[in-house]
């Protein structure tokens, strides 16, 4: 729905700013920057009647960024006390409220609250809030961006502080395009105007300009404008991102090591590359990786003494290496000694942390993180062990990651486990083990393969499918109540887009049947994992007339997108019906932040589910989205 007027931007605002404070009181009323603030929460909404400890985080905002701390809270009565400290910089802060992982979203509106300046709210602190509705508000649990809401806070900035519009002009048109879609054109082409009118100083308003050509769809004066920078500015700080993408773009390693030495040379005594400090580790791993690629290990081994790789990087670097070795079966003795120096570096930083902690994560999730880290590559080295068939070896850190730290949660690390646990133990410890990875839905295929094995051993191999089916069915049960919890009875947004044919879809069109929408792109890591069990749906469903299949394909990249998703469906030999979403306006209608995000729209019309990411497991993706579908049916 498309806002027409700024009175109900303001009356919009009014609304939020109210909500939010809803179950979170503090004092004082208008907290200064730089002073402590007593907040008391009370659960509610998601939270309501929870039994489990709360615990709490605050985000603390300013112009030098956001920083995260747990905060202690005290219970009393139905309530929880604490105390928050705020920086003399800061202008803005937003909590995180929770027990067991599940947080009080408030019905997607968050808790925040601005700080002042005086008797005033602080310059920043409606960007800040601005901020954190256009997605940040992620952190604490919130699934979905709202434009409406950032742009209302936009203008309230501008409102106090009307000098704050040009330096968020981008910004604020971006979101603009979104809000007002109709109206976005003229909007961004009397901003351009009135931008040039106040004149062009230094590089960045030109850069700002050439942003804002090409947020209009006019490559042609964005293209102009870019060759008055390098005119203008032959030294300017162009030459940073250009010389950064060539080094990005380069195949010969060779030349890739010629040019990350000249980037490391600039950063060292160039002020204009001093922001490129914080990405060095990155261009070093990017080299290293260009060898690992390659399969040159001698050529890598150089490159990680010569720039004397280590910590999170070559840990990084070391793990991801030996998986990929393992996958190959190449090479397996590299593979254990990559996989041994990250798996004992990431047990060592986890339990003894010698890097920094990252602004944004509070103590706990940073712990949970280093923990998290450690259970990743612990998989990686037992897989390495059970392919160099050393499975006692192995068994060991498969249990401490799959099992203890992961809690089952992870279906390829439970995969890994069973793996190792058929060839160790007896099957009557085991195999529990494995009948409750089924039951909870974290389980592969892989796995059932191990209990149809260690099944024929013991009974009469015919047996089978009726036992794996009991098991499936409760895993079944357990899933459908879980998803009763979070159904949804959301009008979905109507498209209209055209698929690799050339033939126009549009969702009205699809009225009478279930539709299953699933946004992707041809870049996206975790959407391509997800195929072969989407194809497997695609497969299952090809006979029913009530179900159809629709991938959006979205935020894609490069000039021809309709030949790069034809050719990714051809070469991966995936029959699915492709829309293009050349424009992004769908996914936005659909308030995505993030993809692969599959919908399940009723035969009216009506969104039943979400879901976001994928985990990991063929079959677990099978069974959720068929009771999903099933469900939907049934509205």
């Amino acid at each position: 729905m498309q806002i027409k007027t700024l009175l109900f931007i303001a009356l919009l605002f009014s609304a939020v700013n109210s909500f939010a404070q809803k179950n979170l009181k503090y004092t004082p009323e208008h907290p200064l920057a730089g002073e402590p603030i007593t907040i008391t929460y009370t659960p509610a909404n998601d939270l309501l009647g929870t039994k489990a400890t709360v615990e709490g985080v605050v985000y603390t905002v300013g112009p030098n960024g956001t920083n995260a701390h747990d905060i202690l809270l005290k219970k009393s009565g139905n309530a929880y006390l604490g105390t928050v400290q705020t920086d003399t910089s800061d202008n803005f802060v937003f909590f995180g409220f929770s027990a067991d992982g599940n947080f009080d979203k408030a019905n997607n509106e968050g808790f925040w609250i601005q700080l002042y300046d005086g008797d005033k709210v602080k310059k920043g602190a409606n960007m800040s809030l601005s901020t954190f509705y256009s997605g940040y508000n992620g952190a604490v649990g919130i699934e979905a961006a709202d434009a409406n809401k950032a742009l209302a806070a936009m203008n309230e900035e501008f409102k106090l502080y009307p000098d704050a519009k040009r330096e968020n002009l981008l910004s604020y048109l971006r979101t603009v395009s979104q809000v007002k879609k109709e109206e976005a054109p003229s909007i961004i082409q009397k901003e351009i105007e009135d931008f040039v009118k106040k004149g062009l100083k230094d590089e960045s308003d030109y850069n700002t300009l050439r942003s804002l050509y090409s947020l209009a769809k006019l490559p042609a004066q964005a293209n102009f404008v870019n060759g008055l920078i390098k005119e203008k500015f032959p030294n300017g700080k162009w030459n940073v991102n250009e010389t950064a993408q060539k080094f990005m773009a380069e195949k010969d390693l060779d030349k890739k090591q010629e040019l990350l030495d000249e980037i490391r040379a600039n950063i060292k005594t160039n002020p204009d590359w001093k922001d490129m400090k914080q990405s060095e580790p990155f261009f070093l791993s990017n080299l290293a990786n260009a060898y690992a690629a390659k399969n040159d290990l001698e050529g890598l081994k150089s490159t990680i003494k010569k720039y004397d790789i280590k910590g999170n990087a070559l840990a990084q670097l070391y793990n991801s290496l030996a998986w990929k070795l393992q996958e190959s079966d190449k090479d397996l003795k590299d593979a254990d000694e990559f996989s041994e120096k990250a798996t004992t570096w990431a047990k060592n930083e986890w339990k003894k942390p010698t890097g920094e902690k990252p602004a944004t994560q509070s103590e706990k999730a940073w712990g949970k993180s280093r923990e998290r880290t450690f259970a990743t590559y612990a998989d990686t080295y037992a897989m390495v062990q059970y392919k160099l068939g050393n499975y006692k070896k192995g068994l060991p850190y498969a249990e401490e990651g799959a099992l203890k730290i992961m809690k089952s949660e992870n279906a390829d690390q439970n995969n890994t486990y069973a793996l190792l646990a058929s060839k160790v133990l007896p099957a009557n410890k085991y195999v529990p083990q494995l009948e409750k990875f089924v039951v909870e839905g974290k389980a592969t295929s892989g796995i059932k393969d191990i209990l149809k094995e260690a099944y024929a051993k013991k009974n009469s191999a015919a047996g089978f499918d009726a036992y794996i089916a009991k098991l499936e069915r409760e895993s079944y049960l357990k899933m459908v109540e879980e998803l009763k919890k979070s159904m949804l009875n959301e009008t979905a947004p109507q498209f209209s887009l055209v698929d690799l044919d050339g033939k126009k879809v549009n969702l009205q069109d699809l009225k009478n049947k279930v539709v299953v929408v699933d946004f992707w792109a041809t870049w996206c890591g975790p959407c391509i994992a997800s195929f072969p069990g989407m194809q497997k749906m695609v497969t299952k469903y090809k006979d029913d007339p009530e179900v159809k299949f629709v991938f959006i394909d979205t935020w894609e990249n490069g000039e021809n997108k309709e030949k790069g998703a034809s050719d990714f469906m051809a070469t991966n030999k995936y029959d699915f019906h492709v829309l293009m979403d050349n424009d992004n306006k769908v996914v936005e209608s659909f308030k995505v932040s993030g993809i692969p995000t599959k919908f399940v729209v009723d035969k009216k019309g009506v969104t039943r589910f979400k879901s976001v990411g994928f985990g990991g497991s063929d079959d677990k993706l099978v069974s959720e989205l068929t009771a999903m579908i099933d469900m939907a049916k049934e509205k």
